[in-house]
């Protein structure tokens, strides 16, 4: 179902500026690894609150070094301003998952790639064996526990409708049926789906799966609005949820009505966010 995203964090380039450290770091605007490169892939959880990640290090000899020999270890620090949620995830190898508590969250988190060391250690640098800079040939340097040798730029993810929804198989639906409940605590859609209709969302991509889905948020967003349409601001209406104003923050950004809205369509606002496929015969 889910497809692997992957981003450029940090990339070879010239530079006018650069922090200073007292280690060589691979970081934007940093010239210490000259030919350095970081990237990041990420593939969503069917869950919608994880992540797989791989990092990918390349043109950093040094940084590649320590990982292999288990000096340093990839990080992922996984944010929400809006919630004031902030957590480092620390890994055993190059490829791990990241999970979250949506109850912690009002929106898509934000991801700050990160190598850090792990033991402290005393090196004396190359620039032939280590990828470093000539500014740090045969320099002395300590590396300390907790030093950070890699720095991604942060990863937006796209906050959505998508994200408050899962998808779970129903053995006692016809095959190609589906309903949606609403989880309050946290707020979640929840689509129950019939077995062969779970095994094309899981495994199919294209038109066909995108305009499933889409009928599928269009169910999502007529349940709430029979069920949450009264506009309040108390500790029991929809405002108490912290992802329903997230969600409502995301309608209003792409010019949708909000649900409480006399003329919100349910259909139109989901054909709007996620517009059907249509063959290419078909298209204007």
């Amino acid at each position: 179902m889910s497809q692997p995203h992957t981003v450029e964090v940090v990339s070879p380039g010239p530079s006018n500026a650069a922090r200073a450290h007292e280690h060589p770091m691979l970081e934007k605007g940093n010239p210490s690894f000259p030919r350095g490169r970081y990237r990041l892939t990420l593939v969503p959880g069917d869950d919608r609150c994880s992540f797989s990640v791989s990092h990918h290090i390349d043109g950093a000899a040094l940084v590649t070094r320590l990982l292999e020999s288990g000096e340093a270890r990839c990080a992922c620090i996984v944010s929400s301003p809006k919630s004031g949620y902030r957590h480092l995830h620390l890994a055993e190898s190059l490829e791990h998952e990241v999970r979250w508590d949506v109850a912690d969250l009002g929106e898509a988190p934000l991801f700050t790639p990160a190598i850090l060391c792990v033991t402290s250690r005393k090196l004396k640098l190359s620039s032939t064996r280590d990828d470093v800079h000539s500014i740090w040939d045969k320099q002395s340097i300590t590396l300390r526990k907790g030093s950070r040798l890699a720095l991604g730029e942060v990863v937006q993810l796209q906050s959505s409708l998508l994200h408050l929804l899962s998808l779970h198989q129903d053995d006692r639906l016809e095959d190609r049926q589906f309903h949606v409940e609403i989880e309050s605590e946290p707020f979640r859609f929840r689509a129950n789906v019939g077995t062969g209709l779970y095994r094309c969302l899981r495994f199919s991509t294209g038109a066909t799966r995108h305009n499933i889905m889409t009928h599928i948020v269009t169910a999502c967003l007529a349940r709430l609005q029979h069920d949450y349409s009264d506009d309040d601001d108390d500790d029991t209406g929809w405002q108490s949820h912290r992802n329903l104003r997230a969600l409502a923050d995301y309608l209003a950004t792409h010019g949708q009505p909000q649900w409480t809205d006399d003329m919100f369509r349910p259909e139109q606002v989901a054909t709007a966010i996620y517009p059907l496929a249509l063959p290419d015969d078909h298209k204007a």
